[in-house]
């Protein structure tokens, strides 16, 4: 399979809001929208223009560029009575294929990005913003037990972005851990040793998730 991953949408939010459902409301810049212009510039912590509200749960570098890929709609269509748009989950990048599925992107695979290059790093954890977003409580809960949770990236360069880049996979990392795999492990398989201590081990998964994980397997004895 090519690895290469298509890209759909850039989609960054300039300015914060109010965003309101029945059961909850919060200020957020998780409605993010398709840039504009032709070139972007990605930093550290993510694309120039690009505001986070929530620092204590995103941003930084190891939450540089959130993805999302659009093959997953269909199912969540199914879910939500209606069809899902570019930015529908927060993304940064809306991607699209086969090669940008949880199953087939792994922790630690490197990319070009345009002049930049960029490391998967954690799955997405899906957070009670989503549920806001589409007045959905069970939203989060739901990508938790499918696995289509999307994932982050690390910038490793910074560099410029055009729209009609591709990301163009670069290394692959020797363990082979998918984030879909990532995923299995920390929603229904949390009481597996082996896998637990190999996720501990995983030096390009985020210290938050390597230790999340700790934590499971010092419970375990």
């Amino acid at each position: 399979m090519n690895k290469n991953i298509s890209i759909q949408s850039i989609n960054i939010k300039s300015k914060a809001e109010e965003l309101k459902a029945d059961h909850q409301s919060a200020k957020t810049a998780y409605c993010k929208e398709p840039v504009q212009q032709e070139v972007i510039f990605l930093t550290l912590t993510g694309f120039e223009g690009d505001i986070v509200v929530d620092k204590k749960h995103h941003g930084g570098n190891d939450k540089a560029i959130c993805c999302y890929n659009s093959d997953r709609f269909s199912h969540w269509k199914s879910e939500l009575g209606f069809d899902l748009e570019f930015a529908a989950f927060g993304e940064n990048l809306t991607l699209e294929g086969e090669s940008a599925l949880e199953e087939n992107v792994f922790i630690g695979d490197r990319y070009q990005l345009g002049e930049a290059i960029v490391e998967v790093s954690e799955p997405r954890g899906p957070c009670y913003m989503i549920g806001i977003r589409y007045n959905f409580k069970p939203f989060p809960a739901l990508c938790q037990q499918t696995g289509f949770t999307g994932f982050y990236f690390r910038t490793i360069k910074e560099g410029v972005v055009k729209k009609t880049d591709k990301l163009i996979h670069l290394s692959s990392h020797p363990e082979k851990i998918s984030v879909m795999h990532v995923n299995q492990i920390r929603y229904h398989d949390n009481k597996n040793k082996a896998e637990l201590q190999r996720l501990v081990n995983l030096e390009e998964l985020t210290l938050e998730w390597r230790e999340r994980f700790e934590v499971l397997l010092r419970k375990l004895g």
